[in-house]
């Protein structure tokens, strides 16, 4: 088996190994009688050199799953593991490291410096 990438701690990830995984995560906004339910139990799993495409109307979570999928955002419920470890409680500096090893954004708006 091909060794795509490393796992989150370093082990081999192999070609067959998930990327990404999630069990039925959800994400609420808001407390009390304000709260709104973005995402309700997602599921989905993606393997290495996979594509996956997200789509649906406005305010459907589209951005919410992309936000939580790339370690900017947690979840309110349900598990999420990125090359087998779960990023549930993990701390900013182990995100920024995971998300620089198996995570690429390209922003619908440019993230730039404004000077630059």
């Amino acid at each position: 088996m091909k060794t795509c990438y490393r796992g989150a701690d370093d082990s081999p990830l192999s070609a067959a190994g998930t990327l990404i995984r999630t069990q039925r995560l959800g994400k609420v906004f808001g407390e009390a009688e304000h709260r709104l339910r973005v995402l309700e139990d997602v599921s989905l799993s993606v393997e290495p050199g996979e594509m996956l495409a997200v789509m649906g109307p406005s305010g459907s979570g589209k951005s919410t799953l992309l936000n939580i999928l790339g370690c900017l955002d947690s979840p309110s419920g349900g598990d999420y593991w990125l090359a087998g470890e779960s990023v549930a409680g993990l701390n900013a500096e182990r995100l920024a490291a995971l998300r620089n090893r198996y995570i690429g954004f390209v922003f619908q708006s440019f993230n730039l410096l404004p000077r630059l």
